[in-house]
This record gives structure tokens, C-alpha cells and sequence, in this order.
């Protein structure tokens, strides 16, 4: 049996709160608790390593009756900012499942999915017990998803999304763990797949079929939050989805460096007449064609909304809240 079964199992007794997850992954907004065995130092990074290849683990959780369940996965660090040891001791991942191995399980007809966690930088690794992070850590993590849900309120085209908490032990030693807050989005090609569209490839961005509604609806809702790491036309944090007919429609992804977020490290793009991420600056297309009071009416109609998924999300405090909302409303 490799050792990281055998790591797991010794330490299922440490495993919490039943899940009921009769539903599909991404049907329930409920907190999904799980745990994983991983030592983030030693995986590869891709920007470094082109064999970059993915290292095996197990996600164990309960099921609707409280019995113990393991399902094997696969785990990558993502590319990008946050896949650097230097910025985040627990990257962002990509988690791959056999689809074979997954019937029953919350995970029935995934095989890939984003994984975004709470980064830590200057925290304890994996190997320190129990040791508390710094409260805004958290915070990143319920934020960013919940920019995700805000803009499924406002379009279709858009990722979705679970929360997770995370139970992260030492392969070594799983008396040695720590428990944080993270979510799962949907793959891209899982996205496109559901609504009927092919996903582009970079550089494929063709400003005649772009779907002009879409693009200034994904601006507006950046410039809500207060977001300034994307682009369109270079498919930056966007990606594109090409629709039956030949429709571009953009898709934003990773909110970090949202004034919504408000991360530490965030910063606005270069260039730009801001200071701060909780600054706004528009980056969207001003088109003559464009139904205006139709997009800033969609906007307002979703408010409520908006304020009771602040509200509803689990981990969210009062303060939290109050904040988030007025910084929304301002």
C-alpha cells in the first residue's frame, strides 16, 4: 500500500463533520469539509520544471451517513503568482480525478478542478500543528469566492464554485496538520462544456465576434469590485468561449488583486491614475450601441442578492460583512 494511504488511514479518526453530498459538486452551496495528506514543498512547479508532472494524494471526507470515504486525486501547483513558494507556502492547484474513481462520491463527473487556498505567506508549513494564521488569510479566500458567486448572480457565463474547508496533514506525521478555508472552481473546459461553446486558445481573441453585452457586463462587474488584472484582448485572468455561431463571450477568473479581496500584496495595473485596489477605474469598452440603463438595472436588481449571500456564507463575520457591503455600495 503506498505510504500516503497508509499516512491517511491512520488518520481518518481525525476527520469532522458529516457532509451530505447526495447533490452534484457544484448544485450545493453548502461548506464541504475535507482532508488531504500533502507535502506542498516538495511539488514541482510548471513555470520551473517543464516535466512538471502531478503528485498523488487522497481528499478524504464523510458521507451523508457519517462513514468515513477516501477518493484518490492527483494535485499540480497552478502557474501563475501564487504558485511561487516565495508568495504562498499553499498554492493554488489543479486537482485531477480518475472519473472512474469518483461514482459516489461528491465528486461523481469531475475530472479536473481549480483549487484556490488561503496562500499563508510567512506562515508555518504543513508541518507545524494547528499553528493559526493571521485572520485576513481567510478572509482572501471567502472574498474571491464569493466575487465568483456575486457574478453568477448577474450572468451565466461565469464559473462556479464550492467552498471547502481543508484539513491539511504531514504525509509524515498526520498528528501534525492544519485546517483552513478554500474553494473549488469549475475547470474551463468543464465550463464550456456545459454551456454548449468551445473553449480559445491564447490568442485567438477576435474583437469582431466579441460579444459586446458580455464584455461590458463582465466590466462593469470588475469595476464593482474594483478588479484591474484582466484583459480582454489579451486574455488576461479572461478567457474566452466561442459559441455556436462564432460569438466570442469573455469569462473573468482569479479576483485577487480586487479591492473586493483586498489582499495585502494587491496592486492596480500599471499606468493607471489609482493608488489602491479599493480604487476604481473602468477598463471596458464604451460602445454607442451599448443598453446602459438595461446592465446598470441588472446590477441593482442583484443587490439583494448580493447582500444576502453575505449573509448566507459560512466563515463570513459581522465585520466582515459590514465592510464588504458598504465597499459595494460606495
Amino acid at each position: 500500500m503506498p505510504r500516503i494511504l497508509r499516512v491517511f488511514i491512520s488518520s481518518a479518526a481525525l476527520l469532522v463533520s458529516a457532509q451530505a453530498w447526495a447533490e452534484p459538486l457544484f448544485d450545493s452551496h453548502d461548506l464541504l469539509e475535507l482532508s488531504m495528506p500533502v507535502d506542498f514543498e516538495a511539488l514541482c512547479r510548471p513555470s520551473e520544471d517543464p516535466g512538471c508532472d502531478y503528485t498523488p494524494t487522497v481528499f478524504g471526507y464523510r458521507d451523508a451517513d457519517g462513514v468515513e470515504r477516501t477518493v484518490p486525486i492527483e494535485i499540480r501547483r497552478r502557474d501563475g503568482w501564487r504558485a511561487q513558494q516565495t508568495n504562498c507556502q499553499v498554492p493554488t492547484l489543479f486537482v485531477r480525478f480518475d472519473e472512474a474513481e469518483t461514482a459516489g462520491t461528491p465528486f461523481e463527473g469531475q475530472t479536473e478542478l481549480a483549487l484556490t487556498s488561503h496562500c499563508g505567506k510567512g506562515v508555518a508549513a504543513p508541518n507545524v500543528r494547528s499553528r493559526a494564521l493571521p485572520d485576513q488569510f481567510e478572509s482572501y479566500v471567502i472574498n474571491e469566492y464569493l466575487g465568483y458567486r456575486m457574478f453568477n448572480l448577474v450572468t451565466d457565463f461565469s464559473l462556479r464554485v464550492r467552498l471547502l474547508r481543508i484539513r491539511y496533514t504531514d504525509p509524515d506525521n498526520p498528528r501534525r496538520y492544519f485546517t483552513r478555508d478554500a474553494f473549488f472552481a469549475e475547470h474551463f473546459e468543464s465550463l464550456a462544456e456545459r454551456l454548449g461553446a468551445e473553449l480559445m486558445a491564447d490568442g485567438q481573441f477576435d474583437p469582431g465576434r466579441l460579444g459586446l453585452d458580455e464584455a461590458v457586463r463582465l466590466a462593469l462587474f470588475q469595476y464593482m469590485i474594483g478588479n484591474t488584472d484582466w484583459s480582454i484582448a489579451g486574455q488576461d485572468n479572461v478567457i474566452l468561449l466561442q459559441m455556436p455561431g462564432g460569438r466570442q463571450v469573455p469569462v473573468l477568473y482569479d479576483l485577487d488583486q480586487s479591492g473586493l479581496v483586498n489582499a495585502h500584496y494587491a496592486r492596480p495595473a500599471p499606468g493607471l491614475p489609482i493608488r489602491t485596489v479599493k480604487q476604481r477605474h473602468y477598463l471596458g469598452y464604451c460602445h454607442a450601441g451599448t443598453d446602459w440603463e438595461a446592465l446598470f438595472s441588472q446590477f441593482r436588481a442583484a443587490r439583494d442578492d448580493i447582500i444576502s449571500l453575505l449573509v448566507q456564507t459560512p466563515g463570513f463575520g459581522r465585520g466582515e460583512r459590514r465592510m464588504t457591503g458598504a465597499y459595494l455600495d460606495s
